[in-house]
């Protein structure tokens, strides 16, 4: 998976998903019971390669990412 945001509202977290989907991503959005939070991320991914290809290419798109 990679990560790009974790918010504590859950419209915040729908704005960002339409920002993802509207460059290509298939962007998703989970709230996490431990905390409570809301976490966006794209994946599964195939291969920890691919999650790393993809995190490069969030970064050049000005998202911050991370491989989790």
């Amino acid at each position: 998976m990679v990560q790009i945001a974790i918010v504590s509202h859950q419209e915040d977290a729908d704005v960002l998903v339409g920002a993802l989907r509207k460059r290509g991503y298939v962007a998703a959005v989970r709230r996490d019971a431990a905390d409570g939070q809301f976490h966006v991320r794209i994946g599964p991914s195939a291969a920890a390669t691919d999650a790393y290809a993809t995190r490069q290419k969030l970064l050049n798109d000005g998202y911050n990412a991370v491989v989790q």
